[in-house]
């Protein structure tokens, strides 16, 4: 397993490529509801809302509140 922090996929990559990177089909490629500036898979199977960058800093946001 990799502790490596996921990189945002840019609005601007075209769907096809995108697609390679997250792992799914192009139609399912759309953009992060956090309005990161990124894509994720959104719809379909493996859909996601929230971008694997975002979802990466989510647990460290979470402890931040915490202390």
């Amino acid at each position: 397993m990799s502790d490596s922090v996921p990189q945002r996929v840019p609005l601007t990559t075209p769907a096809t490529s995108a697609a390679l990177i997250l792992g799914c089909s192009p139609h399912q490629v759309g953009p992060c509801v956090r309005a990161c500036g990124g894509l994720t898979a959104r719809y379909g199977g493996p859909a996601s809302p929230i971008c694997p960058a975002c979802q990466s800093e989510r647990p460290a946001a979470a402890v931040r509140r915490r202390g």
